[in-house]
């Protein structure tokens, strides 16, 4: 368990160190998180990103850097901050049932003695009651049940054009010339082995996939099947979430990043979420702390975005704010 460069996975990583354990195994199919580690961390206890990372749960992997916000390890860099950063069960080898069980071991491998012990062998001490979570794309609707399942344990939340796009009604894009036919996917799912897993694409060779799932509107029905009579069925989708009783943020409230040229999810969905959230959660922790930034750009727009950019810089200053103190 040696620190690898972050320079290995991109430029993105220079300034931090990457060590890569697995927090989980199913069967013999071992789930990997990445512990990234700004090379200038300061001694003591440091505050913790949970990151999830994108694509559209069918492909990506927690180190592949065109779907990594570039201004996430800046903000690491800046603090002295640790960003955790998990792996999950790809659909659809796995079902959504099975991504929100990884996401719930993530959590409890996280604030476990057997990372902590892990970390300490490095001289890193995580401060657990300084959490904040992020997530981009369908790494961002991941992030938002963490968020919503664990708000005590989190200090403040952040998330890139979350993946709400598939909440009933559906905001969807109509694809008239979709760049596979559908039968490739049902021909891929006929071709899955029992208890065969993918929870690594660090190259992201299953986008082809994950665009003809998207451009065919097939991830809805894939990710919830199986999921009745689970106990995550009311938990699948986080716009519904909003109407159950006891649903609340962290103290430091939410904040939505999104492009409104967003083709992949669109920016609607994120308008919505926002305005039922800001009604049904008015008189609850972090319901008053709600934000939506919206930005120039497509999906991803944030790629490549700097912690210096002024706009940036000015949605993040609230949940920092909550996050650090």
């Amino acid at each position: 368990m040696t620190s690898i460069s972050g320079a290995t996975f991109g430029q993105k990583f220079t300034n931090v160190n990457v060590i890569q354990l697995n927090y989980k195994t199913v069967g013999n199919h071992s789930i990997r998180a990445d512990v990234i580690v700004p090379k200038s961390l300061p001694a003591g206890l440091r505050p913790v990103i949970a990151r999830v990372h994108g694509g559209g749960l069918t492909g990506g992997d927690s180190m592949f850097s065109p779907m990594f916000s570039a201004w996430l390890p800046e903000l690491a860099e800046t603090h002295g901050a640790i960003i955790v950063s998990p792996n999950y069960r790809l659909m659809p080898e796995a079902t959504g049932v099975q991504i929100l069980e990884d996401m719930d071991d993530f959590w409890t491998w996280l604030h476990s003695d057997t990372l902590r012990d892990i970390l300490k062998l490095h001289n890193v001490m995580i401060d657990l009651d300084r959490v904040m979570t992020a997530g981009e794309s369908a790494g961002g609707l991941l992030s938002l049940y963490l968020t919503f399942t664990y708000p005590d344990q989190i200090r403040a939340a952040t998330t890139a054009y979350p993946l709400l796009s598939w909440d009933e009604p559906a905001i969807l894009l109509d694809h008239p010339n979709p760049t596979e036919p559908e039968s490739f996917i049902d021909e891929y799912i006929a071709n899955i082995q029992p208890g065969e897993f993918v929870s690594a694409d660090i190259d992201y060779q299953r986008a082809h996939l994950s665009i003809a799932i998207a451009e065919h509107k097939r991830g809805s029905g894939l990710y919830t099947r199986n999921s009745e009579n689970t106990r995550y069925y009311d938990t699948m989708f986080q716009l519904p979430r909003l109407d159950q009783p006891d649903v609340k943020l962290p103290p430091g409230g939410l904040l939505i990043i999104h492009g409104v040229e967003d083709r992949a999810v669109l920016v609607e969905a994120s308008h919505r979420f926002v305005n039922k959230a800001r009604k049904a959660l008015k008189s609850r922790q972090g319901g008053d702390k709600i934000s939506l930034c919206l930005r120039p750009g497509a999906h991803g727009f944030d790629a490549d975005s700097s912690l210096k950019e002024e706009w940036l810089t000015n949605a993040l200053a609230p949940v920092l704010k909550d996050w650090l103190e």
